[in-house]
Order: C-alpha cells, then structure tokens, then sequence
C-alpha cells in the first residue's frame, strides 16, 4: 500500500492483489500492534481490519464487523456512511456537509484528510465523545483501494472541560448574584470577575475592570495592591506595612486575610470598608486567583464614634461627664504639680433650677441646661474643663489660674451670666447659682478632696443666701 498518489480507478486482478495486500497477515499484525483504536474498509466498503483497541473502544468485536460493510453499526444506530467510507469516496464536500454539517475541519497531521468529533450515546459507559478521522489508501500506481479510520476517546477530556466550564459559570452566577460586592482576580492578577454590587459601591463599571490589572483604581489614587494581590502572592510582610493594626487573618478561612480601611475618593464620599480576600487553588493546590469581598461599614464607624462620645459626653448638654471630669481633674493635678501652679475646681448648682421644671415641664428645663451650658463654655478656656455631673449640677475645672483672684473673678463673670434671663420659645425663665470653689494645693492635693471640698463650699454659698460663691473654709464676698 501506498500513500503517494491520487484516488483513480481499479479493476481485475488489481482489485483482488490490493484485497490480498489490505487482508495479508503482516498488515493485520500491524494493525492490531497499534493501540490506537483503528479499522480499515477495502476499496467496497468491507470491514477487512478491526484492532483490539478498537473492539475496546467502541465494544463492538471483530467477528461481528470484518467482511461487512456495517462499520456504522459500531457508532449508529441506523445504516449510513462513516468518514472511512466517505474517504473512500473522494471526501466530497458535499457528502461531509450532508452527514457531518458543522463538525469536520482539515486533518492537522494528513494531507488531504478530515477530523471530525462527535458524541456517540449508544457506545459503552453512557456514551463517548470521539475525535475520528480517514483517509484513503492507495496502491503502488495510485490507485484507491481502501481507507482507514482512528479514533480517540476524548470523553475524559470534554467532561473535565465541561466541568471546568460549569465551575466557571457556577462562579461566575454566585458572584453576579451575590449582594455583597465581590471581585474575583486570575494568578497574572487579572480580573475576572467585578459583580453589580461592586459597580454601586465602588463606582466602576464591570467593562473597565474585568481583563485588567487595575483592581487598584476605585480604592487609591495611585497603583498599589489590594488585599486580593497580596494573598495571591502570600507576601504577609506587605500587608503588615500596608494595613498595620488594621490586619488580621480570618477565624474562618484558611490563608484569608481581614482588615478595615477609609478609603476618602468613593463616588459620594468617603467610606469605611471591612474587606476580605482568600486565596483560590486549583485541583494540584497551586494558586489560581483570588477572590475579594466588601463590606461598607461606614454606619458601623459612624455609630462607634456617637458610641464613644456618648461614653465620655453629657448626652443631653454635650458637656463632659464624670468619667472624663475625673480624666480631666488627675490631669490637671499632675500639670499643677510638675509646674508649681494653682488649681481651681467649682462645684456649681443652679438656684430655683427645680420650680421652673416642675411648672413648665422637663422640656425647659432641659433646654435651660442646655443654653446654659453653651454659657459656661464661653466664660472659659479651652484648656479648662466643664462638666455636668447630673441635674442641674455641674463641676468647672480651671487649669493652672493666674492666682486666688483670677478664680474669684472668672467665678463672678459666670454668676452673672448664669443670672441674665433665658428665652426659651415663648418662655422667658431666669435662675441662680451657688459656687464653691476648692484649690490645689492650698486645701486639698487628690481629686476626690477637692470634689467633696468645693461641695461643701456651695452648700455654705447656698446657706449664706444662694447667687453667690464660697471658697472653701473661707468665706468671700
């Protein structure tokens, strides 16, 4: 047999010595050596070789096929042409369309010859997907005398695609459909995909991002890599650097890392993000991506600031409370100490403060203190501190005073003050006060005595006629 010639016409003895060269021992010896699945037809479409991996293969024995034209019964269910029998006709185009329509493309490795694939549900296991192809045989003067057809089991192959295909769509539904903004990068850091919650929060449309390498650009104004590039990467130190305290790995997925951020140039303003990437494997647990997901917990920030301003405020005057007053006091103690100045505490409680609420109700009154601890602040430093410590009674702390009369005076002003009318809607109300003053450290050197010591004082100023100040153990006009 030989390949080195175009399809021609054979007759008479020809036939029968091309029979006897297709059918001869040596070449079924070699046909069956090969252990790719194979079957050879003569130049009238009979079966003349069947190899073993091709009974393996298709199921179909030797016995059952050599000497037929029923090659097709390996593959159809009804009788029609296989590609060995269209090669042995010349592979007309027309004959390829007619039976193999979309599936047949030129033979990469024989000349003149065509590949197809296709799925055969009738094979054993369930069905095979096979990539087949022939080509004619030819004798020594070019004379067409027969055509042989391989086949390959591609089945393992096309499900590991297909389940490969499934994983990819199955991912990609999961994140599309997620609520929670998540984009997902490739292992040359690409990504691949940037979900709908993503575009809302991080005002960047899916067409830009995806195929890129520019996960960076909703988050920073300039390049750097975001938490998903650092855990494909496993380079722990760079996080460190870049998140600092804000970084710890997750509790719940192995080699994912958490941190929180202000990220200042988001469509709309600034938000706080909580965010977490893990690392993506393969089946041989290489890195094959990255998957990253947001949560905007800008509210959350947001309410841990009112939470501890509440905890160290006044929440109805916004003034410091007593956690921060005793803060405040030990504070100024120490400075007074280490410098050699003065300290002054008032004890300051409203006169006639409690006939104005009975009579007009909570809501004046709670206004009253309001208005009046917007007073107090004005008649004071900043480095001084003035606190409410609950109803209508407040402390003043006045950080290293010039002297006992610059207190006395600064004491006056606000007795004045307090003592001009407040209007309030349609409410006019005026009140009082009575002020005891302790200094360090001429009466007392910790801040408990200082307290107890300026109380003490305002009941004597209360005593005396109220609308007045008292210093401690000392009387004063």
């Amino acid at each position: 047999m030989s390949a080195n010639g175009g399809p021609g016409m054979n007759n008479g003895g020809g036939i029968d010595r091309s029979r006897e060269q297709l059918s001869s021992t040596w070449a079924r010896q070699v046909v069956e050596a090969i252990p790719i699945p194979m079957f050879v037809i003569d130049a009238e479409h009979r079966v003349v070789h069947w190899n073993r991996a091709c009974e393996k293969l298709t199921g179909v024995s030797q016995d059952s096929v050599l000497g037929t034209t029923r090659a097709w019964s390996a593959f159809y269910q009804n009788s029609r042409p296989v590609i060995a029998d269209l090669a042995l006709n010349g592979s007309r185009l027309e004959d390829l369309e007619r039976y193999y329509a979309g599936k047949y493309r030129p033979s990469a490795s024989l000349e003149d010859a065509w590949e197809l694939e296709e799925f055969f549900p009738r094979m054993p296991d369930g069905g095979k997907w096979l990539v087949f192809s022939a080509a004619a045989l030819y004798d020594e003067s070019g004379v067409v005398v027969g055509a042989v057809e391989t086949l390959r089991d591609v089945t393992a192959q096309r499900a590991a695609e297909r389940a490969a295909s499934d994983a990819a769509l199955l991912l990609s539904e999961i994140v599309q459909g997620s609520p929670v903004p998540t984009f997902v990068i490739d292992a040359e850091h690409r990504v691949t995909h940037w979900n709908r919650a993503c575009e809302a929060i991080l005002g960047a449309p899916a067409v830009q991002m995806v195929g890129s390498r520019e996960q960076w650009r909703p988050f920073y104004p300039h390049p750097r890599p975001v938490m998903a590039d650092l855990v494909l990467d496993a380079t722990e130190g760079q996080m460190g650097e870049l998140y600092a305290d804000q970084l710890r790995p997750s509790p719940l997925i192995a080699g994912a890392w958490e941190a929180r951020d202000y990220f200042p140039q988001f469509p709309g303003g600034g938000r706080w993000l909580y965010f977490t990437a893990a690392p993506l494997h393969g089946a041989d647990g290489r890195p094959i991506g990255a998957v990253e997901t947001l949560q905007d917990i800008s509210k959350q920030k947001h309410y841990e600031v009112q939470l501890k301003a509440l905890a160290r405020q006044d929440p109805l005057t916004g003034l410091a409370n007593r956690m921060v007053l005793e803060e405040r006091i030990n504070l100024a103690l120490s400075q007074a100490a280490r410098h050699k100045r003065l300290l002054a505490l008032a004890f300051l409680d409203l006169d006639h403060f409690k006939p104005i609420n009975d009579a007009m109700g909570h809501a004046v009154g709670d206004a009253l203190l309001v208005e009046l601890a917007k007073r107090l602040l004005t008649m004071v430093r900043a480095s001084d501190t003035v606190a409410r410590i609950g109803g209508d009674e407040f402390v003043i702390v006045l950080a290293e005073p010039e002297s006992r009369e610059a207190v006395e005076g600064v004491m006056q002003r606000i007795i004045e003050t307090v003592r001009q009318p407040f209007q309030l809607d349609e409410h006019c109300v005026q009140v009082g006060c009575s002020i005891g003053i302790a200094l360090y450290p001429e009466d007392s050197d910790d801040h408990g005595s200082l307290l107890r010591d300026a109380d003490a004082a305002m009941y004597r100023a209360k005593t005396a006629g109220r609308n007045g100040y008292r210093m401690h153990a000392r009387q004063v006009q």
